[in-house]
């Protein structure tokens, strides 16, 4: 199955994780859900899960364009070949003292 993933996001660790960041997703990870914890374990900074549902580091989620809140299915959205996923994740600024 071909998915493409792409996450855009003002975080950034050289070397381990750079935006724009494609992922590959295998035939079992064919859930929205599936696809935001690949990309938790690929990056524990940004929080893409969190108990299951969208994390607090993700400002939108579409697939093939289309919001995942316009989908009744929300995180639960069985992916196809072919489908495009793009996530807009922001880190809030951490402050110093």
């Amino acid at each position: 199955m071909t998915i493409k993933v792409t996450v855009d996001s003002n975080l950034f660790i050289k070397d381990v994780f750079e935006p724009p960041v494609e992922v590959n997703i295998k035939d079992d990870e064919d859930t929205l859900r599936d696809v935001l914890q690949k990309l938790s374990d690929r990056c524990p900074y940004l929080r893409f899960t969190e108990g299951g549902e969208m994390g607090d580091d993700l400002r939108h989620v579409y697939i093939n364009g289309k919001s995942h809140f316009q989908l009744p299915e929300g995180l639960k959205r069985r992916l196809r070949d072919g489908d495009t996923v793009r996530v807009e994740a922001y880190m809030e600024p951490l402050a110093g003292g």
